[in-house]
Formats: structure tokens, C-alpha cells, sequence
């Protein structure tokens, strides 16, 4: 969802980088922008869940509210991805085949795979 609104450069909409404008007449474009994000974004959820949050004030809300719910890592996900990895044998399988089913593992194991980032200072003393 986040590459489908960076390429319509949309993206300030739900990362706090295009707030709300004071100005009456930018208001206006803003405010149709923002509603048109947030039907994006409705379309992509299923029927329950998109019900759930279909009264979102602005797009930057509804993202937090979806990410705060659905945003963690699956640890079982996590599990069966390097359990894959470690199983995984080229067999009767060409090279690019075995090597792209490979890779495609290890890209979804690196887009879950969330470690917290240091807040304090210790790290740089390793």
C-alpha cells in the first residue's frame, strides 16, 4: 500500500508529512485528496475490517488505527519463513527458479523481521 501511494504521491497523507492546511481554498483540494486515500485504502481491506474503521477522520489516522492493529510481526509467519528457508533444495528445479523462490524468502523473512532500534546509547559501546 505504501509503494502504491508513493507512486501517486500520496504518501504524506498517511506518514504526518502533509498535514491539514489552514487556508480555505487548499482545505478544499486536501480534504479531496485525503478522502480519496482513504477509499483507496478501504478498497483494500476486507469487508469486516474495512467496517471497522470506516469512520476514520483523515487517512493519516485510519493508516495508525490499521497499523497499531495489524502492524506487528507474525512470529508464526516468521517461523514457517526460516523453517522454508532452511528446508529449501533446488531439486528437479532450474537455477533462476530455485534462486528467485529463494530470494523471494529471504525479502519477505527481511519485510517482517522488525528488530527495535537502540534508544539508549549502548549500542555504540559494542
Amino acid at each position: 500500500m505504501a509503494i502504491a501511494l508513493s507512486a501517486k504521491n500520496k504518501l504524506g497523507f498517511i506518514n504526518n508529512t502533509l498535514t491539514m492546511p489552514e487556508n480555505e481554498q487548499q482545505l478544499a483540494i486536501w480534504q479531496r485528496c485525503n478522502d480519496m486515500v482513504i477509499s483507496w485504502i478501504l478498497k483494500t481491506l476486507t469487508g469486516d475490517i474495512s467496517s471497522s474503521v470506516l469512520y476514520a477522520e483523515n487517512a493519516q489516522i485510519l493508516w495508525n488505527e490499521l497499523n497499531s492493529r495489524y502492524g506487528q510481526a507474525n512470529g508464526a509467519k516468521f517461523c514457517q519463513l526460516q523453517k522454508n528457508l532452511c528446508q529449501m533444495t533446488q531439486g528437479s528445479s532450474d537455477i533462476a527458479t530455485y534462486l528467485a523462490k529463494m530470494k523471494s524468502n529471504w525479502d519477505e523473512l527481511n519485510a517482517i523481521n522488525t528488530i527495535p532500534s537502540c534508544t539508549c546509547g549502548a549500542a555504540y559501546f559494542c
